[in-house]
């Protein structure tokens, strides 16, 4: 081999050895330590994932008005069409999709919550918006329900 070749190899060598050295350098220490593993997502049997499922409003004035919105995305392989949303008197829907959403989309539900409506000392309990869908539970034949709420407190 002539003298140019000789180098290259020792060049390559060098880098390598390089490489290796600072890939060395940002290894961490091995921990006898057990990592929690990360919570698996709730999975819905309505195929809804929300973003929130429980909003919390804080503390209200008597005779304030709150709009707020939930979203969810479609997290099963099919269609889900919301037949109808339920709730009391103090919530009012202002928003909801009437189209059916597709598999990997979103939706929104806006909702008004008027504290005019609701009785003083009622605030305990959260407030529940349920959501009948077009599909229905193949072990019940009932429509699937989805339960969304959120909570919130009287100013003293």
């Amino acid at each position: 081999m002539n003298f140019f070749h000789k180098m290259k190899y020792v060049f390559l060598l060098a880098i390598s050895i390089n490489f290796v050295a600072c890939a060395q350098k940002n290894i961490a220490p091995i921990m006898d330590v057990d990592v929690p593993k990360e919570a698996p997502m709730k999975k819905s049997k309505s195929g809804m994932t929300f973003d929130q499922q429980q909003i919390d409003l804080g503390t209200i004035k008597r005779g304030e008005v709150k709009e707020f919105e939930y979203t969810f995305t479609n997290t099963s392989d099919e269609a889900i069409e919301i037949a109808q949303l339920s709730t009391c008197d103090c919530t009012e829907v202002l928003k909801r999709p009437y189209l059916p959403i597709k598999p990997g989309a979103k939706g929104t539900i806006k909702v008004k919550f008027d504290s005019i409506k609701k009785e003083l000392g009622d605030d305990i309990d959260p407030v529940e918006i349920d959501i009948w869908l077009q599909k229905e539970d193949p072990k019940t034949g009932m429509p699937v329900l989805e339960r969304i709420e959120y909570i919130f407190k009287f100013e003293s």
